[in-house]
């Protein structure tokens, strides 16, 4: 038995017979309270869990086709694989992979040399990021590894690093201790081993640690689907920061062109002081190292432009020409056999490791000096990617994920990272020719590693010859696509001044100030037009297209008529706090019906009626007692003295001591003058099909608005509200506030509505009212209520007496 059941009966045996009855009866109400109690504490719990559900969304059963779908999702290359024919398609991807993978060595070991890296990390770049997107990446037909412009923002990383920590920890060589400008303007053949040391060291480590945060904040972006996010970043804005980043990627490297040496700058305006700097230097030009770049440029582009990219040859060609790749084998040879590194000091490649390297997370130690960098060089690598990926699956009918492209980047570059590879890119060349080439899937991918792996196993030491001024040449040749993009500006400029203009300034920011700093200008101006479109959208006054339930812009559209009576105003944007007052006021610009001066009108015009209304009295009293005959011209020369006593009277500027006049004569007013005062329109419609988004400051506003024009007798609707739009209105208590339906589903319906209840208005007006539609200005509406309520004295009855004339004027 309970413990409390049993004290409740010991109690009840203790206490006499005759108060058992009460002690019952007080127990029993003790036990209905604490059931209601609890009930009461259920229900609210129950409710509370209903209202929960309404905004917190229900997370679907986890059921093995969910899981499918799901492993599906994040490796795609299960769905590639289960649908690959061999027969079709592995000829054509391995025809593609090899025709890739000539392109990546000459290339990976160029931007290898552009990041501030030894070039055989961007031969790690072109191996380790190509296999990681196989497994997570959704396109096809994009070609992973280096990239200029990543290359480039990674080596100003590298650089600024190294100036900053090579102070801390000296550089020795065989001239003794250096500093970090002398480390930069002495030419690297010149240092010993343990300055190599040194300087691979710090390198390695910033770029390695540059790539690991940015691919941490790919991979955060892509489990959180902020995929939708690359659409800040237009495709101007992308041109514009890419060509810019181009000619910052094309002066790096015309120092070594001519064998020049020049220090390394940072921060804005750098580009004045590299070249300033070079021209001082140019006296120093190696000619040999000019030669072999004038003759390799010149090489590249005959062959590139000649045969790979004209049309007349290009569909006799089974896969183009590797140019790059034999000029790179024939400057190794030629330098090796010539000494020109020992006799002429031309700076070439160096040590080249055998073999892949350890992974490791010893380099990642400055991750906290590089996560604003990281952020830009995350964003500028997942757009370019993402933006060829999307071109290329038009072009061959298939879809990508933007979120999947997203982890993908970031698996590459956090995987990369810990192998030795700086940040990964898809290139648009070597995207362009894989699909040239006929490349299916990502098992191109495959075959271009495996060629890479060669290199790297066997063939790397015999590059060590290698000039770096070929590597420079490569470089800029490869420039040309890029350096196309400025053919966009001049379309831009015919199609669209405003995305123009995003491009020339992001292209001057990246050009002026720096990489990092020109695209956070770019974005930030990018930023400024959508919130000016947000603040300042398109709005405008409808009309009805004659003969329809259409209504259009009465701006743009000449057979379209207005509807008599009616305003119809639509704003086509989200109603939120940032442009909730320029609703307003563009509201009663547009209508050109401001319900503020109208009600001043109105004032004005109620209180020139009361003075003249007593003054009629006070003219009719005298009347009474004067002579009952008069003439014609003195009665008329007494109401023009009248008139010019209550303009007089009336003020310029209203106070409170008139409003409290017109409120101690408001049953006068209301019984004799309120009627008499007709606004302008008697329906304003706001059309709100296009309104997906507001707020409680929205609300606060409409509600505003609902009041001003209920003051001067206009009705406003709303037309085509949303659901969400309708909620937050019945949530708000906004309807509380009006003592009518102002909710309709299409323009057609309130104008139909407001049509017959100003119908139904018309048959209950007395006679003698005023039509006020034809009322525009405040000397139209004085001489309407003057003829209105001076028309009994006006009529100048000279036969009939003072007293019939008051019983007239207070009628």
């Amino acid at each position: 038995m309970d413990s409390r059941v049993r004290d409740t009966l010991i109690e009840m045996n203790r206490i006499p017979e005759r108060k058992k009855q009460k002690f019952k009866t007080e127990a029993i109400q003790r036990s209905h309270a604490k059931l209601a109690h609890n009930l009461k504490s259920k229900l609210k719990l129950r409710k509370f869990n209903n209202k929960a559900k309404r905004y917190v969304p229900k997370l679907p059963k986890v059921t093995p086709p969910c899981v499918r779908g799901f492993f599906h999702e994040v490796f795609p290359f299960v769905d590639i694989m289960r649908n690959y024919s061999p027969r079709k398609s592995l000829l054509k991807d391995f025809v593609a992979g090899i025709t890739v993978g000539i392109i990546h060595i000459p290339q990976g070991m160029a931007y290898g040399f552009l990041s501030g890296l030894p070039p055989v990390y961007g031969l790690y770049t072109s191996f380790f990021p190509v296999i990681m997107y196989f497994f997570f990446g959704s396109s096809k037909h994009i070609s992973m590894g280096t990239f200029a412009v990543t290359s480039l923002m990674v080596g100003a990383v590298v650089e600024r690093g190294y100036d900053q920590y090579s102070s801390e920890t000296p550089i020795t060589s065989d001239f003794g201790e250096l500093n970090s400008t002398q480390v930069n303007q002495t030419n690297t053949t010149t240092m010993s081993p343990v300055a190599d040391q040194n300087f691979d060291h710090i390198k390695l480590g910033m770029a390695m640690s540059v790539t690991f945060v940015a691919g941490i904040i790919q991979l955060i972006l892509g489990i959180f689907r902020l995929g939708y996010l690359a659409s800040f970043l237009s495709d101007p804005l992308i041109s514009g920061f890419t060509c810019g980043a181009a000619v910052h990627v094309f002066s790096s490297q015309v120092s070594h062109l001519f064998g020049v040496p020049v220090p390394n700058y940072h921060g804005a305006f750098k580009l004045i002081y590299y070249y300033r700097d070079f021209f001082k230097n140019l006296h120093l030009t190696n000619p040999v190292t000019s030669t072999a770049s004038v003759t390799c440029t010149f090489v590249l582009i005959l062959i590139k432009e000649g045969i790979n990219n004209n049309p007349t040859c290009e569909p006799d060609l089974l896969v183009p020409v590797p140019v790059e790749l034999i000029v790179v084998v024939a400057s190794t040879v030629i330098s090796h056999y010539t000494k020109i590194h020992e006799e002429f000091k031309v700076e070439v490649v160096g040590h080249i490791p055998v073999g892949l390297p350890p992974m490791e997370v010893t380099h990642l130690g400055y991750v906290w000096d590089v996560i604003g960098d990281s952020f830009a060089i995350a964003c500028i690598s997942f757009a370019i990617s993402y933006s060829m990926a999307k071109i290329l699956a038009e072009r061959n009918d298939y879809k990508i994920n933007p979120n999947q492209e997203l982890v993908a980047s970031g698996v590459c570059n956090v995987f990369g990272s810990m192998c030795s590879s700086f940040c990964s890119a898809a290139s648009l060349s070597r995207s362009l020719v894989q699909e040239n080439a006929g490349g299916r899937s990502q098992i191109v991918g495959l075959f271009s590693s495996s060629l890479v792996l060669i290199v790297l196993l066997y063939l790397g030491p015999m590059f060590e010859s290698l000039p770096t001024c070929i590597l420079a040449c490569v470089i800029i040749v490869t420039l040309k696509g890029i350096f196309k993009q400025f053919y966009d500006m001049i379309i831009l400029w015919r199609l669209c001044k405003r995305d123009f203009t995003v491009w020339f300034v992001t292209f001057l920011a990246t050009v002026i100030l720096d990489v990092g700093l020109g695209l956070m200008v770019g974005i930030a101006f990018a930023f400024f037009f959508v919130l000016r479109n947000s603040l300042r959208p398109h709005m405008c006054v409808l009309g009805n297209v004659p003969g329809t339930s259409v209504y259009r812009d009465i701006a743009t559209n000449r057979t379209v008529t207005e509807v008599p009576g009616i305003k119809i105003f639509r704003f086509e944007s989200n109603l939120y706090f940032a442009n909730a007052d320029q609703f307003r006021d563009r509201l009663y610009d547009k209508t050109k019906i401001n319900p503020r001066k109208l009600k001043s009108k109105k004032q004005k015009t109620l209180y020139k009626a009361l003075l003249q209304r007593k003054r009629e009295l006070e003219l009719a009293e005298i009347e009474a007692k004067a002579e009952k005959k008069r003439t014609k011209k003195e009665l008329e020369k007494q109401k023009s003295s009248i008139e010019e006593e209550v303009n007089k009277e009336i003020p310029v500027e209203w106070t409170e001591e008139h409003d409290q006049l017109l409120a101690k004569e408001k049953k006068e007013l209301k019984r004799i003058f309120l009627r008499a005062w007709i606004p302008p329109i008697h329906t304003l419609i706001i059309d709100c099909s296009v309104v997906s988004y507001l707020d409680t400051v929205a609300v606060k506003v409409l509600t505003q608005i609902f009041a001003d024009f209920k003051e001067i007798g206009i009705k406003v609707f709303l037309a085509g509200c949303r659901e969400d739009v309708r909620d937050l209105l019945k949530r708000t208590e906004f309807y509380r506030s009006v003592d009518y339906n102002p909710i309709y589903y299409t323009v057609h319906e309130a104008v139909v509505i407001a049509n017959e209840l100003n119908t139904i208005n018309l048959f209950q007006r007395e006679p003698g009212r005023v039509d006020m539609h034809s009322i525009e200005t405040e000397t139209d509406i004085d001489q309407s209520l003057a003829t209105t309520s001076g028309n009994t004295y006006s009529s100048a009855n000279e036969q009939q007496g003072a007293e019939s004339k008051i019983k007239q004027i207070q009628v």
